[in-house]
């Protein structure tokens, strides 16, 4: 994936900025690399930051939603700069590995590529400050999951009784 965003700073030089994903994160910044690392294991989550010509700008990407913040305004939706960290109870990275681990436990690959779906809208509604959306979503994340282990045990029944 890649996206890729310019601004012109107080002095009117235009600058780029260009998020690479794949083998590797990367900002490229007016041709300069900066190496990124995600904050959590399951789920992509950055929130880096750089000074250019007096600007702070931040690259903030939460599983594949991706923005660039100039001066704590997102350049996409016009929003405030909200910290992810800082916005993020330690509890909804918690249901983020819940996720993930059982997911995978129970569903396997299918399982745990569900589960890092739900967990990017569990750190979604989080920096949102709805608390009770992060629950009613982990709720339904159980149940989708629950129903997809009861229709594979089904299916592999199924083919057992053949």
């Amino acid at each position: 994936m890649k996206k890729s965003w310019s601004f012109t700073d107080t002095y009117g030089k235009e600058h780029s900025i260009v998020y690479k994903a794949g083998f590797g994160l990367k900002l490229i910044v007016d041709g300069t690399t900066y190496k990124l690392k995600s904050q959590n294991w399951f789920v992509n989550v950055i929130d880096y930051s750089i000074e250019i010509a007096g600007s702070d700008i931040r690259l903030v990407a939460i599983g594949a939603k991706v923005d660039v913040a100039i001066n704590g305004v997102y350049i996409g939706s016009g929003q405030p700069y909200v910290p992810v960290q800082a916005n993020t109870p330690a509890w909804v990275w918690v249901l983020v590995g819940i996720s993930a681990i059982v997911g995978f436990l129970c569903n396997s690959a299918l399982g745990i590529v569900v589960g890092i779906g739900f967990g990017t809208l569990y750190i979604n509604a989080a920096i949102s400050g709805k608390k009770g959306k992060v629950i009613g979503i982990f709720i339904i994340w159980a149940v989708l999951q629950t129903v997809m282990a009861v229709l594979a045990a089904m299916a592999q029944a199924a083919l057992y009784n053949m």
